[in-house]
């Protein structure tokens, strides 16, 4: 029997990130355990919080790592004693690049990484350098990689030493669209107009919130809704920023859940995403899923997502956005069916189910030897 590990230690956490990649992958790849058992003599265990013991049914074992056997295991020094901290495996798929342990868990490593956005969001040399190290050191520990994008695996070839075999496995998305759905309730109280663009992120610099309010400085006859949160400074820089450009035009909704963005998503005009970097950028997926127009940018994986169907940005000038957005709403507008389709079509590219084959297939090559170095 071969012992495969798979870090899901933020899937207690679906309304992330990582959370929905790790949960969604999760639940598909528990469905699969007994058949990866019984024809390939493969029983995995998840690596969770302890929340989610159980979560995914009896196919699969849990561990969980805390308190002093988590430390230790960040230290290299307790490599000897990795059979005395951990149970034996043949394998670990580690599923984002931000673990932080140095004790090698499994002679076989795979790790998913997403993005190293870092690169393109305008720190400083010294702390670019700092990233790019303790990345290079954790590429070190693997035996295998996957990207979550072809931008992503270029970036890395690019600023990493990375010889080891790799895969490209794009991310699925949850398609919230659900046509019978009555969304009135859902959106009660939030006071909103009756038609609206549409942004929601984590309100962090690189997500360009600002910069999309200055932009509807020039789309006076628009409307915005902003969906999200932030900490305490980027939260008071957007109500500032609002504040000083008297922007009338500008709803902002904060955290909304996900049958509120669903809802938001159903009645928008389209979602502005004008982010300076993206590992994969699910928003615009889920605006696709709904058939609405996406205004993105240029950069990183958000090509590789939006293809042909969406509109880009080509500067970060306020009235040179605003443009686009208006010539965009106008092309939509001549044809909204077909191009509400030609999105809906885009956005069904990227599957979960799909993901999980690919990562199951993976699995099953590196563990068999036949995706070797």
């Amino acid at each position: 029997m071969k012992r495969l590990a798979i870090s899901m230690t933020n899937s207690h956490l679906p309304n992330i990130g990582l959370g929905e990649f790790e949960n969604s992958i999760a639940l598909r790849l528990a469905c699969r355990a007994a058949e990866l058992q019984r024809d390939f003599g493969i029983r995995m265990t998840f690596i969770v919080n302890e929340k989610q013991v159980g979560a995914y049914g009896s196919d699969v074992d849990y561990i969980t790592i805390k308190g002093l056997k988590k430390a230790c295991l960040k230290c290299s020094v307790f490599t000897p004693f990795r059979n005395w901290l951990l149970p034996k495996f043949d394998m670990l798929h580690w599923t984002n690049q931000m673990f932080k342990y140095r004790v090698k868990f499994a002679p076989l490593q795979l790790m998913t990484i997403h993005d190293l956005n870092y690169l393109h969001n305008g720190i400083s040399d010294i702390h670019k350098r700092k990233k790019t190290f303790v990345a290079q050191r954790r590429v070190n520990q693997m035996t295998h990689l996957s990207f979550i994008s072809k931008s992503t695996r270029d970036d890395v070839r690019s600023h990493l030493v990375a010889p080891q075999p790799s895969r490209v496995i794009y991310n699925g998305v949850t398609n919230l669209n659900n046509p019978d759905t009555d969304y009135s309730s859902v959106l009660s109280g939030m006071r909103l107009p009756d038609k609206f663009l549409f942004h929601i992120s984590r309100w962090v610099r690189k997500k360009n919130v600002v910069l999309a309010l200055e932009m509807m400085r020039h789309l006076p006859d628009e409307r915005l809704v902003l969906a999200g949160t932030g900490d305490k400074r980027q939260e008071q820089l957007v109500f500032d920023t609002i504040k000083a450009y008297n922007l009338t035009n500008v709803t902002v909704v904060g955290r909304v859940s996900s049958e509120q963005k669903a809802a938001l998503l159903s009645r928008c005009k389209g979602l502005v995403f004008p982010s300076r970097s993206e590992g994969f950028g699910l928003p615009v997926v889920e605006a696709m899923c709904f058939g609405k127009p996406a205004f993105i940018t240029n950069l990183t994986a958000l090509p590789e997502v939006g293809g042909d169907v969406c509109y880009y940005f080509k500067s970060f000038d306020p009235r040179e956005m605003a443009q686009v957005v208006k010539e965009g709403l106008a092309d939509y507008a001549s044809n909204p069916a077909a191009k509400a389709a030609a999105l809906k079509a885009r956005a069904a590219m990227f599957d979960w189910d799909r993901a999980v084959d690919e990562y199951v297939q993976y699995y099953i090559d590196i563990l068999s030897g036949s995706e070797r170095q």
